[in-house]
């Protein structure tokens, strides 16, 4: 049967014989839901004008399957829609409107613009709210990635539907449709020529309308349109007064995640002439219900605006305190353009920050802000449990290398060199292998000056082994030396290579042998006066800030 089926609507759907329309029309009332499908197709594959129209009137009534199929097949009921829009019955009407949607058929554009500005059209409200939802969807379609199994290119569909609009705005005295400037909005784009005409004509009898959607209206298309006009060199007066106006919650949250990334010159230029903002006026209270993109949106917008450098500051400590993770490390990086006691009391306090990466942004910034106990608090963070505070606190105390301290060493008293090298020894994570390197050098002169510097650094217990080992050296001054040295090493293997030591030929060798074995033998403790230049005490200094000039 089913192939029986497939049959006679082939034959139905390829005679001209127009009374096969009828037979169809019929079918799609029949008890059997595959002859209802059936019939469904051969109409359209027919196209005919009688049946669509048909097709349209029973809109309402038809299945979410039905509509799919009329979709799919390509015939979207275009010249019956048109006319459905033009009528004048209320129920036509809103299936024409309704198909309209469901089809996206932009083309319509230009029939619904003539609909709504028809003020004895009973329909023209809905025709008006149709375009717009028309418009929202094509400016959607815009927005997002191009679809390419879809074939309409919707910058095609826009250009053909804006000029439609821009005729239609030249006789708004007439009509005084606001859909239709709202959705010309949407679509005009900001280099538009006619948008910036009316923009820069206060008396154009569109101006008060247009100005007002784009103070007003929440609509993703006005929105892009008011952002993107940032990006012009010769943007209008009337957008940055809206700018800085707009305070409703929707259009605050779409600019902020507008400005995530980093802000383009030239919208940093326009920017710059926005000296507030309404919803940053009163309290900062908007901020803690923002997301951290949002927020982070926020510091990027008011460090490029033209707004005062206090309040700046305050939306940045706010964020600092309150915000977000992510937002917290972007106002952390942003204080670095702030000085003053209120940037460096928050620099302090970001110290407790529960986040490492902020910790770490904020341990950059130190020395440079003269922040009493700012040194002292840098070689404790050297030590700190999180790699990234470690690796921050190295980077701010990076003249504190191995290298530059073999280099100057010759330059220092006893005691900058144990300061320095208790310093370098902590900070710098390749100096015990650059001291390894050196107590193995083939220069004599390089061993000498290691050995110096291993005690400087109190590093003789890391380097036991090489220093033990410069007992059996050529030389009887390095042996003597490295004699000397292991008293910071007490350990076993110390006191066996001493012992041996003792029958050095060398009688200084075999003096600092019994001289360091004998110290071994009178402490149990070693006292710091032995053992050589202890860890650098530090002043128990607390982190506090300076007095200084107000926030720049």
């Amino acid at each position: 049967m089913a192939s029986g089926l497939k049959l006679t609507m082939s034959v139905l759907a390829k005679t001209h014989n127009e009374a096969a329309v009828r037979v169809l029309l019929g079918a799609l009332d029949a008890s059997e839901p595959d002859v209802q499908i059936s019939a469904l197709r051969a109409i359209l594959a027919r196209r005919s004008a009688s049946a669509e129209r048909e097709l349209l009137r029973r809109w309402h009534t038809l299945s979410k399957q039905w509509k799919t199929i009329i979709a799919d097949s390509g015939g979207r009921l275009s010249s019956v829609i048109r006319d459905a829009i033009l009528s004048s019955d209320e129920q036509l009407h809103r299936n024409g409107c309704e198909a309209v949607l469901a089809f996206r058929d932009y083309d319509m554009i230009p029939a619904l613009i003539t609909a709504a500005e028809d003020k004895s059209n009973p329909q023209a409200n809905r025709s008006a709210e149709t375009l717009l939802r028309l418009a929202d969807a094509l400016c959607g379609e815009i927005a997002a990635p191009r679809d390419y199994h879809n074939r309409r290119d919707p910058q095609f569909a826009r250009a053909h539907v804006t000029g439609a609009l821009e005729q239609s705005i030249e006789r708004f005295e007439q009509h005084k449709r606001r859909e239709i400037v709202e959705a010309f909005l949407m679509l005009a784009g900001h280099e538009n020529p006619f948008l910036n005409h009316i923009l820069q004509h206060p008396h154009d009898t569109a101006y008060v309308t247009l100005v007002h959607l784009l103070s007003h209206s929440p609509r993703p298309g006005v929105l892009r349109l008011i952002l993107n006009s940032l990006e012009s060199p010769r943007t209008s007066s009337a957008i940055y007064s809206i700018l800085a106006h707009r305070d409703d919650v929707t259009f605050v949250r779409h600019m902020l995640a507008h400005f995530v990334d980093e802000v383009p010159r030239a919208t940093k230029n326009n920017l710059k002439r926005i000296e507030s903002f309404s919803w940053l006026r009163d309290d900062l209270k908007l901020l803690s219900e923002l997301n951290s993109e949002e927020q982070r949106g926020a510091i990027q917008l008011t460090m490029a605006s033209g707004m005062n450098r206090i309040r700046v500051f305050e939306v940045l400590d706010f964020i600092l305190t309150h915000g977000e993770t992510e937002a917290r490390r972007a106002a952390a990086a942003a204080l670095c353009e702030f000085r003053g006691v209120e940037a460096n009391s928050a620099v302090v306090r970001a110290l407790d920050d529960d986040d490492p990466t902020v910790r770490a942004i904020i341990v950059r910034q130190l020395r440079d802000r003269g922040i009493r106990g700012a040194m002292t608090t840098l070689f404790e963070l050297v030590d700190s449990p999180d790699e990234v505070v470690r690796e921050a606190a190295r980077e701010s105390l990076a003249e504190f290398t191995f290298e530059r301290f073999l280099a100057t060493l010759g330059t220092l008293d006893d005691a900058a060199m144990a300061e320095t090298g208790q310093i370098v020894k902590r900070v710098d994570p390749n100096a015990l292998n650059g001291l390894q390197d050196e107590l193995k050098s083939p220069l004599r002169v390089r061993r000498m000056r290691a050995i110096q510097m291993a005690v400087a650094m109190t590093a003789v217990i890391e380097c036991e082994s090489s220093i033990i080992s410069l007992l059996q050296d050529d030389d009887h001054i390095v042996r003597a030396a490295a004699a000397e040295a292991l008293v910071q090493s007490p350990s076993v293997a110390s006191r066996n290579a001493l012992r041996d030591a003792i029958l050095d030929r060398s009688q200084s060798v075999r003096d600092a042998a019994e001289h360091t074995l004998q110290v071994f033998a009178e402490c149990t403790v070693l006292p710091p006066s032995v053992l050589g230049p202890l860890p650098l005490e530090l002043p128990s200094t607390e982190l506090t800030t300076e007095t200084g000039d107000a926030i720049s």
